[in-house]
């Protein structure tokens, strides 16, 4: 099988019928020299290695063929994409592939040897395509360089391997550099941490960002648990360039941290490494850059330090405050702190088992005692042609069984209530089926609306009669109390430390014998007031709902005030449309007129009642709602 020659830009296949081939997958125009065509194999391996990012073992290619033949345009113009880390990157819009910098450089292009070079060597259509790109990717740069320009300099670079290509998940490198980063940031340095410096940024505006921090950092540390991320595309390439800058430079140092020395690269054989598997590695690792940055600016300046005193007590509060707090936990006020958390967690608990039991037994209580007066309605008209004491007596007989249950779960707070009230209700509902007095629908409108009325009357006395609400008030005052403890606990937290503060910094001037103004500046200290602070009011915040007052305060307060009649009529307005069972009884009565006696007093007195007690109960609720 011949070979093949591929594209410059995607890669493609392409079909060579002389010097000069546009690929039939990009547009790109390729130029195809005769050292091209007998180094097929290799120009092939490092076209795609430098659109693999690989550039510079893609150099290490071209450079090969550029000692072994006679240089060619297109050979040099592939060196010098290396240079400048160009990836051709598919325009969305329009297909075509444009040339994107991943290594911005402060030379231009047009002063590049290798771009010269190819320049000089090439000819017409050749040449202008030459220039056409070189333009571009000199706009480009320009432009990277203004950012890079605005950005502020960096002490360290943190170099890691952000995602594993085999499992797509983030590595425990990031962790490691994480780490890392918070203990530099809190030595005041700025660091340059991928995943928290270009958060905010598009992916393909990494690179000034990175050159910046690259040409202003200082310090590198190279972080890899493995082998192969030491070797990885982005890693590679991001201390490869800082090897370079450190060759020009020798004020920068480079950083290592592995598992197994033997693991990292040979460029960095003649390096120290922090071992991971150490303790206190990471912190280790900080403290070494420190130690170098420390010496680095010593060495760069003849000013004294603004106050000595104040900057070595900032050191020393500065670790005091951190230990403080690694060690609240396991104080006794710290763990006066997790018990009154517990307890108030676990009372939290407590009043949404008890509020949640109240409505649910209030809900299937209604539902179960409107569904027996349903049931009733239904057995009356079933039994319609029986009518009229013997289909009432039936209807009845056969739905108190669920009137029962209803009552039952609707107070089941108060098991003596509900006896006396299921009993009260039995007696009279037994009256009114069996009696013939002209009283039988003042005694079946008082036993239906007996359950109600007690649930009423009950909820608004006092939460002593009902045990759910209870227990419910007693646990959230357990809550109030709870929080108020945390309170007490926080501020005696803030107390501790700043007395801790105080005294150090007493006993540090007296040692130093220092008469001078020294104060406590560090961030950790009052960040780790702010922390005290906070413990308390987050709780508050997430438990304030679970607090509530006391009856006797409930009935003082406007905003709480309810009228027990109020409620009561709107009460009985939920069960009222299952409870005209009389009503019901009336209009049939007068309808069908069975017993053909032409008189309706019994009926007519029936509907005139309800009409009295619906009418009055409308202005009640009227009037409640008004107040």
């Amino acid at each position: 099988m011949a070979e093949t020659l591929n594209c410059r830009c995607c890669g493609g296949v392409l079909d060579v019928k002389g010097s000069l081939c546009v690929c039939k997958f990009c547009g790109a125009t390729n130029f195809i020299s005769l050292v091209a065509s007998k180094n097929i194999n290799q120009l092939n391996r490092a076209n795609k290695l430098r659109q693999e990012r690989e550039f510079d073992n893609a150099a290490r290619i071209y450079d090969v063929i550029l000692v072994e033949n006679d240089p060619t345009a297109d050979i040099l113009w592939y060196r010098t994409l290396c240079e400048y880390g160009i990836e051709y990157v598919p325009d969305p819009v329009s297909d075509k592939y444009f040339p994107t910098l991943h290594r911005i450089k402060d030379e231009s292009i047009f002063n590049c040897k290798y771009f010269n070079q190819a320049l000089e060597l090439a000819e017409g259509t050749q040449k202008e395509t030459l220039l056409k790109e070189a333009k571009y990717i000199d706009e480009v740069q320009r432009k990277y360089l203004n950012i890079a320009a605005n950005e502020d300099p960096y002490d360290v670079f943190i170099c890691y391997k952000e995602t594993d290509l085999d499992t797509g998940e983030k590595t425990e490198d990031v962790e490691l550099a994480e780490e890392l980063y918070n203990e530099l940031t809190l030595k005041g340095y700025k660091v340059f941490f991928a995943r928290e410096t270009l958060k905010e940024k598009l992916s393909i505006d990494f690179e000034p960002y990175i050159f910046a921090a690259l040409k202003s950092s200082k310090a590198m540390a190279v972080i890899g648990t493995r082998a192969e991320y030491f070797t990885s595309v982005w890693v590679k390439n991001e201390w490869g360039r800082f090897l370079r800058l450190m060759d020009k430079n020798p004020e920068k140092q480079i950083f290592f941290a592995c598992n197994d020395p033997e693991e990292l690269p040979r460029a960095f054989a003649a390096k120290q490494a922090q071992l991971l598997g150490k303790p206190n590695a990471i912190k280790n690792l900080a403290d070494n850059i420190d130690n170098f940055l420390n010496r680095n600016n010593a060495s760069e300046t003849t000013q004294p330090p603004r106050n000595i005193y104040q900057e070595e007590f900032d050191k020393i509060i500065e670790t005091k405050t951190r230990e403080f707090v690694k060690d609240f936990r396991m104080s006794d006020t710290g763990k006066l702190r997790k018990e009154a958390l517990d307890d108030i967690e676990k009372n939290a608990d407590v009043v949404d088992y008890y509020n949640n039991k109240d409505r649910l037994t209030f809900a299937l209580g209604i539902w179960i005692y409107l569904s027996a007066f349903v049931f009733m309605i239904l057995l009356l008209i079933i039994f319609s042609d029986s009518w009229y004491w013997d289909s009432y007596v039936l209807a009845t007989l056969l739905s108190l069984p669920l009137i029962i249950a209803g009552t039952a779960v609707l107070l089941s707070y108060n098991w003596v209530l509900d006896l006396i009230t299921i009993s009260f209700m039995m007696v009279v509902l037994l009256i009114s089926t069996f009696g013939r007095s002209e009283f039988t629908n003042f005694l079946t409108l008082l036993a239906v609306y007996a359950p109600i009325a007690v649930y009423s009357i009950t909820s608004q006395v006092a939460d002593s009669f009902n045990k759910f609400k209870h227990r419910r008030s007693k646990a959230s005052l357990e809550v109030k109390k709870g929080l108020e403890d945390l309170k007490e606990i926080s501020d005696m937290a803030s107390t501790e430390l700043t007395e801790a503060a105080s005294n150090l910094l007493r006993q540090y001037k007296e040692e130093n014998g220092i008469l001078s103004s020294i104060k406590i500046k560090d961030d950790d200290y009052f960040k780790a007031l702010e922390n005290f602070n906070y413990m308390y009011e987050s709780a508050e915040r997430k438990y304030k709902k679970y607090v509530d007052v006391s009856d006797s305060e409930a009935r003082k307060s406007p905003e709480k005030e309810e009228s027990i009649f109020g409620t009561t009529i709107m009460g009985s307005f939920l069960i009222a449309p299952f409870t005209f069972v009389s009503y019901i009884g009336a209009v049939l009565d007068i309808v069908l007129d069975k017993y053909r006696e032409r008189r309706h007093r019994y009926a007519i007195w029936v509907l005139s009642l309800y009409i009295i007690v619906i009418l009055g109960g409308i202005t009640i609720f009227i009037c409640t709602m008004r107040w």
